[in-house]
């Protein structure tokens, strides 16, 4: 495992390598999303809007699997560190089998669950039926979705981002081939319509699984279910879920803000302004790539520095982390006010739509230092074991910071004034949080 060592070396050249792959893998998931989607749309309306409604629960779920792996990688990586190779194997493996305990649940509570619950998110008697085909299948195998994030994770916490990013990506191919074929009945195979799109997810996610597993036990052995007593496994998942809990909770408030934003721009803009944010926020999502591509790299980077009692390298990241977050904000900025005008014509041609695209994207790229400083410390402090400050000046920022400034900018200012309050929030948020976190990486 030398080769992955952070220990030396240049911190921007380490951050570089790590974060380029970790940049494909993540459009790799961005191909699988779309594939679904683009696919689905052709079953019509009613099926393209029951795969809308398992969107947040999926996110959700996306959010626990998140929130263990983030457990798993930050404890991981400080093992790296020490050199701690007993404990680096107990939680990969306490790690992965703490995602099937989980799993069991999620399916359990799910499945008796389908028609309630999309129900309360609003879907309609007629909608509910194809809602079911989905999830029912989904559910049935959500063990592949939420397991290889963990060993995917406990590769990425060692600085290995390549062998991940090919789990991603044969996750995407077998997904871009099975779709078609399995929704539409080709080659033989039956038409299953968007039930056919959730077997094709479970066939992709188990393909990554096994290839995630075997590059975790056959390249680096982290598997090993020997215990010295069942307090061992327990401890494991204990300290897993003390960081992984808040983690996860972490994950969610960027869709309560996402969702507070729709909801204003309804009010304040009607449909013209909710389909500026919809186009708006597909093209931020690219930026956004990089964006949490340097944030995955610095979990190793810090974590591993931390294990080893190197602070002046950890404190080096922190520093680097706020230089990179302010020039990174003022090139985003720059290329959208050079750009907003072609971007926004290649999702609407309507006058209104696109000049409230151009204002969503110039005013959110200008926040964009803020919440990508607040983003990366946020990693780095869980990196280095501590998920409840991480936690605090998220939950605190986006309740008396961001939620107020997007509420009362939309009744001062309407469309523009929403977004300057968000944009505002998010870059007193990223001072802040600069501030409480320079003391909590020595």
């Amino acid at each position: 495992m030398a080769s992955n060592d952070l220990l030396s070396g240049d911190i921007k050249k380490h951050m570089i390598r790590l974060a380029i792959p970790s940049m494909g893998g993540m459009l790799a998931i961005i191909l699988f999303n779309i594939t679904d989607t683009f696919f689905v749309s052709k079953l019509g309306v009613n099926s393209l809007a029951a795969m809308g409604f398992t969107f947040p629960v999926v996110m959700v779920i996306g959010a626990i699997s998140s929130g263990i792996s983030m457990g798993a990688g930050s404890i991981l990586a400080r093992a790296f560190g020490k050199k701690d190779h007993h404990l680096m194997n107990r939680i990969a493996t306490d790690g992965i089998l703490l995602s099937v305990v989980i799993v069991a649940i999620i399916s359990t509570v799910g499945l008796l669950t389908i028609p309630p619950l999309f129900t309360a998110l609003g879907a309609t008697p007629d909608i509910i039926p194809i809602i079911s085909q989905y999830m029912t299948t989904w559910y049935a195998g959500v063990i592949f979705v939420v397991m290889p994030p963990v060993s995917d994770t406990a590769m990425r916490s060692i600085g290995d981002m390549k062998r991940p990013l090919y789990v991603m990506l044969v996750c995407a191919l077998v997904n871009v081939a099975l779709d078609p074929i399995l929704i539409f009945g080709k080659f033989g195979f039956p038409e299953m319509g968007i039930r056919g799109a959730a077997v094709a997810t479970i066939i992709s996610r188990f393909a990554g699984a096994i290839l995630s597993l075997s590059f975790i036990h056959f390249k680096y052995r982290l598997i090993d279910f020997k215990y010295n007593s069942v307090s061992e496994l327990l401890t494991s998942w204990k300290n897993i879920l003390k960081i992984g809990i808040p983690g996860a909770l972490i994950r969610l408030l960027p869709q309560l803000v996402r969702g507070l934003l729709t909801k204003m721009a309804a009010t304040v803009g009607g449909t013209t302004a909710v389909a500026a944010i919809a186009a708006g926020s597909r093209i931020e999502s690219f930026s956004a790539i990089v964006s949490m591509a340097i944030g995955v790299s610095l979990v190793p980077i810090m974590g591993q520095n931390y294990g080893a009692g190197n602070l002046n390298r950890v404190e080096e990241s922190r520093k680097l982390i706020l230089k990179l977050a302010i020039i990174f904000g003022v090139i985003l900025t720059s290329i959208t006010v050079m750009f907003w005008r072609p971007l926004a014509l290649i999702f609407s041609k309507d006058q209104a739509v696109i000049t409230y695209i151009g204002k969503y994207l110039i005013i959110v790229m200008i926040g964009s230092a803020g919440l990508n400083l607040y983003n990366w410390l946020s990693e780095g402090l869980n990196a280095i074991g501590k998920p409840r400050i991480a936690l605090k000046i998220n939950l605190y920022g986006t309740l008396f910071l961001i939620i107020p400034g997007i509420i009362l900018g939309g009744y001062i200012g309407n469309f523009m004034g929403m977004l300057i309050g968000l944009s505002l929030g998010q870059l007193i948020l990223g001072t802040i949080s600069e501030h409480i976190a320079k003391n909590q990486f020595k």
